[in-house]
């Protein structure tokens, strides 16, 4: 019994140091691993940071001030270097995460063209209006109508011509005429044979304006308001019928106040459509102009319109009567400087 008493006790004691050497391994084994993980997952947050500041700094470079990006392909596999101003290159193909993934490159966008700046055109044009209306000094009266294409018109001079200026939505713009025509009409009435009536016109428009529409697809419309200058010199010449000849001669100038409208929409890459009114008075009893016309774009900088206008004004003011429409086609060639 004894020596059965000792073998079970030396059995226990083997077992219960087995046992305990097995959960010392146990536990070193497990705190090993752990440290293998920790020190695993440190590493990986160190290698992405890493990877995070390197691809802070090649974005910082691509969209930098004056390294602006001027080409890019997105999304393509491989794609050429990316050279910016100052000479860097950057590698299109950017490795996304760490995972060896090639990744979109986003560029900066791109900077519209300045519009902060002065834009100048001149349109010289051509205009041949018929001239329909009343005339008069003191008691001396004619009716007119005709055009300036009849044999019985005479077109001494002309110019005529717009300037304008646009810087962003504010416009400046002019329009100047000038001409010297002529007519002669015959049975006048009872007391004369004939009558001439010469008319130096001098007219100028200087108006400025704010542009309220624009669609970016070629249609704007542009408020204007300013004013309308007149200078005319009338010449009436009456021949001798039951009356003696009689030629009387007068001048007169004054400023009507105008607002109005102006319009243009595209019709294609080239071609236009452009149209303005405006209505007004003040020296004048009331002056209003339409114009309508078509336009066509001949490369970058030129433009060739043609169009219908209408010019009313109607002055009697102290013997001096000048009601008249001046209509026509216009056609004008436009510059832009």
């Amino acid at each position: 019994m004894s020596s059965n008493s000792n073998k079970a006790k030396s059995l226990a004691v083997i077992i219960t140091m087995s046992a305990a050497c097995a959960i010392s391994i146990s536990a070193q084994t497990h705190a090993a691993m752990k440290s293998l993980r920790t020190k695993s997952a440190s590493t990986r947050q160190t290698a992405e940071a890493a990877l995070e500041r390197k691809q802070s700094a090649a974005d910082t470079d691509m969209t930098a001030g004056a390294d602006q990006v001027t080409e890019v392909i997105p999304g393509s596999e491989v794609s050429d270097p990316v050279r910016t101003q100052s000479g860097t290159t950057v590698a299109a193909g950017v490795v996304a995460e760490g995972r060896g993934e090639t990744g979109r490159v986003t560029s900066a966008a791109p900077q519209p063209a300045a519009t902060d700046t002065w834009q100048y055109q001149l349109t010289p044009y051509l205009w041949i209006p018929t001239i329909s209306g009343r005339a008069g000094i003191g008691n001396l009266v004619t009716d007119t109508s005709v055009s300036v294409g009849n044999a019985k018109v005479e077109l001494n001079f002309g110019f005529m011509g717009t300037f304008e200026a646009r810087k962003n939505k504010l416009i400046i713009l002019t329009d100047l005429q000038y001409s010297d025509i002529a007519t002669e009409k015959g049975n006048p009435g009872p007391l004369f044979s004939s009558s001439r009536a010469s008319f130096k016109t001098f007219v100028f428009d200087p108006e400025v304006g704010y542009r309220i529409l624009d669609n970016g697809k070629g249609a704007t419309l542009d408020v204007l308001g300013g004013l309308r200058y007149w200078h005319l010199n009338a010449d009436l010449a009456f021949r001798a019928g039951l009356l003696p000849a009689v030629e009387v001669t007068r001048s007169r100038s004054w400023i009507d106040g105008v607002v109005g409208l102006r319009g243009k929409a595209a019709l294609s890459q080239r071609w236009f459509v452009t149209g303005k009114a405006d209505l007004g008075g003040g020296g004048s009893n009331f002056t209003y102009q339409l114009f309508g016309g078509v336009g066509v774009n001949v490369g970058k900088r030129f433009a060739l319109v043609g169009g219908y206008r209408d010019l009313n004004v109607n002055y009697n003011k102290d013997g001096f009567l000048f009601d008249m429409s001046l209509h026509g086609p216009i056609v004008g060639f436009g510059i832009r400087l």
